[in-house]
């Protein structure tokens, strides 16, 4: 992955598809760094420790550090709507190991909730092919109805499918095709470090896995 400088986190039951039974990749938006910004930030070649970023803040979740701050609740309301109900720390480890996931944007932001630039998801558009080609996931899950849908590839490799309506609610999905052919379903939810109701997106999320 050449292009990919915040490595994903795999979960160690990925490949067999995990408590899921389907090889899952989820999709973020972007990292926060509080610190001055790097001159090699983005830089694959240049990574260094910053290419385990995501591994080490989703470990550092599991393992009840305060260090996480808002992404907590942000992980654990999104586990709990992959499985629909309330999840122990037991449960969010086995979530977690059954998916993969990493954030679009290969260049962390200088403050939280900043907004990204259409230039800014258009440069970490190779890089999601390649994480996308290297996992072959069965279906992604991108945290983001709007901002995320809009700047996410499109064109011959993207085919809209019609939308998932819960409760007379319009959920956007569709399907990407990789180089072999292999097809991956894809859906967007909304965010959930805020107004995210697990319960509900447990249900949209069902109709997929």
């Amino acid at each position: 992955m050449n292009n990919v400088f915040f490595k994903p986190r795999v979960g160690s039951e990925y490949d067999s598809g995990g408590m899921f039974g389907k090889k899952i990749l989820v999709v973020g938006e972007s990292h926060y760094c509080g610190n001055e910004v790097c001159g090699e930030c983005g830089n694959p070649e240049n990574a260094g420790e910053c290419a385990d970023f995501t591994t080490d803040t989703v470990n550092s979740y599991l393992a009840g550090n305060d260090t996480c701050g808002r992404w907590t609740s942000t992980f654990r309301k999104f586990e709990r709507s992959m499985v629909g109900h309330e999840t122990s720390p037991g449960e969010s480890a086995r979530i977690w190991d059954s998916i993969a996931f990493y954030n679009y944007l290969q260049r962390a932001m200088d403050a939280p909730r900043q907004v990204c630039s259409a230039e800014e998801f258009a440069d970490a558009e190779q890089a999601f092919w390649e994480v996308m080609e290297a996992l072959q996931p069965d279906v992604m899950i991108a945290w983001g109805v709007t901002r995320m849908y809009d700047n996410m590839p499109g064109g011959d490799a993207w085919q809209r499918a019609e939308d998932i309506v819960v409760d007379g609610y319009h959920v956007r999905n569709g399907w990407y095709t990789l180089r072999s052919g292999k097809r991956v379903r894809a859906i967007w939810v909304y965010h959930p470090s805020s107004g995210y109701s697990w319960s509900w997106w447990n249900k949209v999320i069902e109709k997929v896995l």
